[in-house]
């Protein structure tokens, strides 16, 4: 198979990129709109970036016709966001939380989690997550196509990370396997961490 992407619909680019960028670890991020209204969703295109500062990066898509997203508006507007850990306990909630509601909707309530203060920001954090990461918005990059913003790429200044006390070691290592988090394929499919290995870097 060959996808140009000069002749695909950006649809089938979509699920192609999808599909072989995997596993993509989510980001379920709760956000506040303006008016104080709280909102969940969940987005894969979404990695860390560094470290000093520590910084997280999340692509959001506009809709179909264009139109911000509630979770993008929300970060521009607010300048705060928080990402929590999907355990695979809580994939049905998290999907849930993906659908197109309208901006008045509190995506809580809607998916049936609990909200629990986050401690440097506004946004609230979803209870019974093994991990969250509270952020500020650093900085954001509009994605063109040709003249049209068609996504943004928000960077967020890590405030605070807080895990469970159950996935952390008597060193202070993080178990990522204690956190079961939840992995994005592509399609409908989702996966969890399966069996790990162990290779030491070269001493060169």
């Amino acid at each position: 198979m060959r996808i140009d992407p000069q002749d695909t619909p950006s649809a089938k680019l979509y699920f192609a990129m999808a599909s072989i960028i995997v596993p993509r670890p989510i980001a379920w991020v709760s956000t506040l709109s303006r008016y104080g209204i709280p909102n969940l969703a969940p987005f894969s295109f979404f990695t860390g970036v560094t470290s000093r500062p520590p910084t997280v990066a999340i692509c959001i898509e506009n809709r179909p016709d264009g139109s911000l997203k509630d979770t993008a508006q929300n970060i521009l507007e607010t300048k705060e966001f928080v990402i929590n850990v999907v355990p695979s306990h809580l994939a049905e909630a998290m999907v849930a939380t993906s659908g197109a509601y309208p901006p008045v909707v509190n995506e809580f309530g809607a998916a049936g989690v609990r909200a629990v203060p986050a401690e440097r920001v506004k946004p609230s954090r979803v209870a019974g997550v093994p991990a969250v990461i509270e952020c500020s918005l650093h900085d954001v990059m509009e994605v063109k196509d040709g003249d049209e913003i068609t996504s943004r790429i928000f960077l967020g200044r890590v405030e605070l990370i807080v895990v469970r006390d159950d996935a952390v070691d008597e060193r202070g290592h993080i178990d990522s396997r204690m956190l079961d988090p939840l992995a994005r394929l592509g399609g409908s499919d989702y996966a969890r961490l399966g069996e790990g290995m162990k290779i030491q870097r070269p001493k060169v």
